[in-house]
């Protein structure tokens, strides 16, 4: 849904999003050659490795994306299709073995000249591959772990990739291609992954932008890439300004200090939008949704019936209806850690486990067959002593996840459980929970990758599985799906996943995530996507609009 306007009202901005329902492909409109545009983000990069369990967050891909080659690209209607700007082709030529061709482009060069070859890809798989390089803290490993092979031709163009099993997401590898040449400066895999390319600013692009300069924290300033061998970019110069905040950043743009806010939609954001003049207003869902997710070890959060009770006393629709509910009109609660309201595969997991019910008889009897006990509104353990306080981490400059801790401290309060909230700067967040300081972590998921898009978090050992989390069945289950190309089995298999990290008390899913996209009139083609890499996806064709 996209308007452009001079005045509005707030019955405009309410969105009716009752469940995922991917709109139209928007068609972008000429535009002009040239100029700027200034785009207000929360965050400067944590790191510069998009594809590193530190680096993979919302906003580092999006900066990331003018800057790398993608096989794939995710449109407005959620279609994945090729991007023949980068391939020639993408196929699936055998199935046993599994066998994928790629063929890139010939004219495909990173930007000092080097083409972009099989070399590539070899290097961005074995640094996701726990048996090539088990030190390297990739995001995700999964299907990068089932390659047996990458062959090629005399010229480097033709990427043959052999599966030891089936792999059905194929198409989710590779969202980024590294630079192997300027991996191999910075010395062995592991050095390269976690230090080289994290820690060092891109200084070679196989986008359509590159880096011209960056000042933590102020501004990353991109200039076309001259080497860029796809549609011509229109804007000479994107440049990414940080603010922490959305209500300062939308009051930059309404005094004309940027030209575009993209994220979260949230009541505030709402309100002050429906204040602007001369401003184009695009909303749409995703395929990201909020969460709790809970330690599973230590002296407290390892006893299950502990969490299981946690997960039972939240209450998933109210904590829906207190925050996204007022602004996102029949907004729907979700009902799975693994499918998006909407989706064909949902079932009502939740339901069927307990959790998220707000049910706080049923978690204090569970508590109490454990021998738990409430004295005075304050919960003692087995033992006869009082249960510690517990922490939930949250993110400071997301006013919706400072909200749901907010909802989640009040609600736990009901089972005679103490909470302090940890809101947590950029700074702080991840590697507080990186080093495992919470017990109730407040957090996103992305679910472009469906099953697999859990395991990062989930799975025994995964670099994102800072809850000391194990379980043989949930592995167990992530490794069939990975292999399982059967669509009804796959969303069978996902379902029982499912319901067992639910049942494990690990996760309570809240809702799903509205973006919304604000951006001077005077520029046109920035869409809200519901993938993960969200609105820079089509960077290429943003600009001024053409004069009629």
């Amino acid at each position: 849904m996209s308007s452009a306007r001079t005045s509005c009202s707030l019955a405009v901005l309410t969105l009716a999003l009752a469940a995922f329902s991917a709109p139209a492909l928007a068609q972008p409109v000429p535009v002009s050659a040239g100029g700027e545009l200034i785009i207000a983000s929360t965050n400067s990069p944590p790191n510069w490795n998009p594809v590193s369990a530190t680096g993979d967050i919302t906003t580092n891909r999006q900066q990331q994306w003018p800057l790398y080659p993608h096989p794939f690209l995710t449109g407005t209607d959620a279609a994945v299709t090729l991007n023949s700007q980068f391939l020639v082709s993408a196929e699936v030529v055998s199935t046993d073995p599994m066998v994928v061709e790629y063929v890139i482009r010939d004219e495909a060069v990173w930007s000092d000249g080097t083409p972009i070859t099989v070399e590539d890809f070899r290097y961005t798989q074995q640094v996701q591959d726990p048996r090539a390089c088990a030190e390297c803290s990739a995001a995700f490993t999964q299907g990068y772990d089932l390659v047996s092979s990458i062959e090629t031709n005399e010229s480097g163009k033709l990427v043959r990739v052999t599966f030891e099993k089936p792999f059905a997401p194929w198409k989710t590898l590779f969202p980024f291609v590294l630079p192997a040449h300027v991996a191999a400066s910075y010395g062995d895999l592991a050095t390269s992954f976690n230090e080289g390319l994290s820690q060092n600013v891109p200084t070679v692009s196989g986008g359509p932008y590159m880096v011209e300069s960056y000042e933590d924290g102020v501004v990353m300033n991109l200039v076309k890439n001259p080497a860029w061998y796809g549609n011509p970019a229109h804007l000479d110069t994107i440049r990414f300004r940080y603010i922490a905040k959305v209500s300062e950043q939308i009051t930059a743009l309404e005094n004309g200090e940027i030209n575009a806010v993209y994220g979260g939609a949230t009541l505030d954001t709402v309100e002050q939008v429906n204040q602007m003049f001369g401003v184009t207003v695009a909303i749409g869902p995703t395929l990201t949704y909020y969460h709790f997710s809970l330690k599973a070890s230590g002296d407290v959060m390892g006893e299950e019936v502990l969490r299981q009770a946690i997960t039972k006393a939240l209450d998933i629709a109210d904590m829906t209806n207190r925050t996204v509910g007022q602004y996102v009109e029949g907004t729907v609660p979700m009902t799975s850690a693994a499918y998006i309201p909407g989706q064909a595969e949902l079932e009502d997991n939740t339901g069927a486990t307990g959790v998220g019910t707000g049910d706080i008889a049923g978690a204090i009897a569970l508590l109490e067959g454990a021998g738990y006990t409430l004295v005075d509104g304050k919960l003692n353990g087995p033992d006869g002593k009082p249960v510690r306080d517990l922490e939930i981490l949250t993110y400071s400059t997301d006013p919706i996840r400072v909200q749901l801790a907010e909802l989640a401290q009040a609600q736990l309060a009901k089972i005679g459980i103490t909470a302090t909230i940890d809101a947590a700067d950029r700074s702080r967040y991840t590697p507080e929970a990186q080093a495992g300081n919470f017990d109730i972590y407040t957090t996103a998921t992305a679910l472009d990758l469906g099953a697999l898009s859990l395991a990062q978090w989930y799975q025994t050992g995964a670099a994102r599985n800072y809850f000391g989390y194990s379980s043989a069945e949930v592995d167990d289950l992530i490794n069939q799906i990975s292999v399982t190309l059967d669509e009804a089995e796959t969303a069978r298999l996902t379902n029982e996943l499912d319901r067992a990290l639910l049942a494990d008390g690990i996760v309570v899913p809240l809702f799903p995530i509205t973006n919304i996209a604000v951006y001077s009139d005077t520029y046109a083609n920035i869409f809200v996507n519901p993938s993960k890499y969200g609105t820079t996806m089509n960077v290429e064709e943003w600009g001024l609009k053409a004069a009629n």
